[in-house]
């Protein structure tokens, strides 16, 4: 029995455990598009933009781990789908980008674009991508979707890219007589994790002020359970990168927060007082360790854990330990190791000093009842109301500063953001690929008046869908932390930037209830009939233009980090007890 191979594709994607796929259909995927349309238990959901589609997939794919799925057209509608690929690169997201492509008696790679909307897309997306092909061959299509879905989710998890013709996809197959991919070859996962964590141990033993640092491979190696179990053992702190942030419940005695010069003002002082640093899973990016690489302390022992050998030698990062290894072993054989380690006796004085930094420098103050909204306190207020099931999805800028600062996540609360890119836009799109990878769950965007722009166009989807997103704008009057790198790094006239919209025309266009919330003495209230109703809403928080962002400290306490450009600054007051 033959069948096409776009219905190949379709069934074989339903069978590995693809329950919906985020696409704009076009001609150069016809018979993809309809094959997805028509698989029983496949659910195709139009997007109004190709970059979507794939931050939709992005989306989707950072909650559950599994294998996020977007189709595209050829030509414009491929490149388009770049743009939103390079953040589940970026942060080592299993994505697979189906694109369609004119018939390959058309094709002509020495050409700039052939046939009809014809482009070479995979010659750019291959340095996006851990794998990219075209299918040119009918019969090669499940040895090209084998080794796709396998890069995808081997390793370091990463986006993936098939480009199949248009008369590919029409061609009739029989699955029966197709030739697969054969067994993966084996990698960095398991071998030798007994000897590390002996190793580690040492370490531990004699350190005085170790320092775990969490990062999102805990997660990816599905160890967030056994992790947990590991920091009662060990009873040392923990600091997480931003992917992070929510693999352990901030009222755990053990949680310091979100490091980085995007974190929380104290764990800066924690990282620069530590004499060893043990990091599982975390990248140790730039905006961790900050633009001079400087956080650690000089004289500290860092180790780092990383099933990507490249993260364990790239430039600006001291590493002194490297194990190039999958985290999820090593953390159990860890908890082998100490089961008859010395507990909280061993640095007990440690953690009480670490404590105490945490407990002094709250993210938010006091908020005047008669004046403008901190926005702060109005995450800190919308936390406050939240339950387990609640997922957060923030958007770049300012919206990313003030989330990483104040949420204080329970046990099963997750958020999904864009960590390494800072993808401005993007939260609204993730949030629809959120929404449907867990339906139960009522999704909170949190994006700034700028930032929505980007993507405003799948307010759309989300209505149309009738997805329980309520998507809250924080109306700042436009750019606010570009303004303050502008103010901090640049002399003379700001830069021109966008007047804020009508956002209660725009609910009103894209058929969305709308609320405002304009008052701080007002904000519990208006949280919670707002979080008490079903369905999509946008809701616009109107906020202090003139709030400056909190800058964390620096075990110095000389310098604030702006965006990865170091600026001299002393500690002001008013940074410090913001209203």
């Amino acid at each position: 029995m033959t069948i096409r191979v776009a219905d190949y594709v379709a069934s074989s994607l339903r069978a590995l455990g693809v329950r919906t796929c985020y696409s704009l259909s076009g001609t150069g995927s016809i018979h993809l598009d309809q094959a997805f349309t028509q698989q029983p238990g496949l659910v195709s959901i139009c997007a109004r933009h190709e970059t979507a589609a794939a931050l939709m997939a992005t989306g989707a794919a950072k909650l559950t781990g599994s294998l996020g799925v977007a189709l595209v057209t050829s030509g414009p509608g491929a490149v388009n789908a770049l743009a939103g690929l390079v953040d589940a690169y970026a942060d080592g997201v299993p994505v697979l980008v189906i694109s369609g492509q004119v018939e390959t008696r058309h094709m002509d790679e020495g050409v700039r674009s052939f046939g009809v909307q014809g482009f070479g897309v995979v010659n750019s997306a291959r340095s996006m991508t851990k794998y990219s092909a075209v299918v040119e061959r009918p019969a090669d299509i499940r040895l090209h979707l084998e080794e796709a879905v396998r890069h995808a989710l081997s390793g370091r998890p990463g986006p993936v890219w098939l480009d199949i013709p248009l008369d590919v996809q029409a061609a009739q197959i029989d699955p029966d007589a197709l030739q697969g991919s054969g067994p993966a070859p084996s990698g960095p996962r398991a071998a030798g994790a007994r000897q590390t964590a002996r190793q580690l141990m040492t370490m531990l033993r004699s350190a005085e002020r170790p320092l775990i640092v969490a990062g999102q491979g805990i997660r990816q190696a599905d160890a967030v359970t056994s992790f947990r179990h590991l920091v009662e053992q060990l009873r040392v702190p923990v600091v997480t990168s931003r992917l992070g942030t929510d693999l352990l419940p901030y009222d755990s005695e053990f949680c310091f927060g979100q490091g980085g010069i995007r974190g929380r003002l104290y764990p800066g002082l924690i990282m620069g007082r530590s004499d060893l640093v043990i990091s599982l899973g975390s990248s140790l990016s730039t905006a961790f360790v900050g633009e001079d690489a400087d956080a650690f302390d000089p004289d500290a022992t860092v180790v780092a854990v990383d099933i990507d050998p490249s993260q364990l030698t790239k430039k600006g990062v001291r590493v002194d330990f490297p194990v190039c290894m999958d985290v999820g072993p090593l953390i159990e054989a860890l908890r082998v190791e100490a089961s008859g380690a010395p507990g909280s006796e061993t640095h007990g004085a440690w953690l009480d000093e670490c404590a105490g930094l945490k407990a002094a420098h709250p993210t938010v103050g006091d908020q005047r009842p008669d004046g403008p909204i901190n926005s702060y306190g109005f995450v800190d207020r919308l936390e406050a109301q939240t339950g387990p099931d609640h997922v957060f999805v923030v958007d770049t800028g300012s919206a990313y500063y003030v989330t990483g600062q104040t949420l204080e996540f329970t046990t099963s609360q997750r958020e999904i953001t864009s960590a390494a890119f800072l993808n401005m836009g993007a939260a609204v799109p993730m949030a629809v690929g959120a929404a449907f990878a867990q339906p139960d769950a009522q999704v909170l965007v949190i994006v700034g008046d700028g930032a929505i722009e980007l993507n405003i166009q799948e307010l759309a989807t989300i209505s149309q869908y009738g997805l329980n997103i309520k998507v809250f704008v924080l109306n700042n009057g436009g750019y606010a932390s570009i303004r303050e790198s502008q103010a901090a790094l640049t002399e003379g006239p700001q830069l021109p930037e966008p007047e804020p919209l009508d956002f209660r025309a725009v609910a009103t266009a894209f058929r969305l209830p709308y609320r405002t919330l304009a008052h701080a003495d007002r904000l519990d209230t208006g949280i919670a009939s707002v979080l008490a109703e079903e369905g999509p809403a946008l809701i616009e928080v109107i906020c202090d233009p003139e709030q400056q962002l909190l800058r964390p400290l620096r075990a110095d306490g000389g310098l604030r980090a702006h965006d990865g450009a170091s600026v001299a600054h002393r500690v002001t007051t008013r940074e410090l007890n913001h209203a």
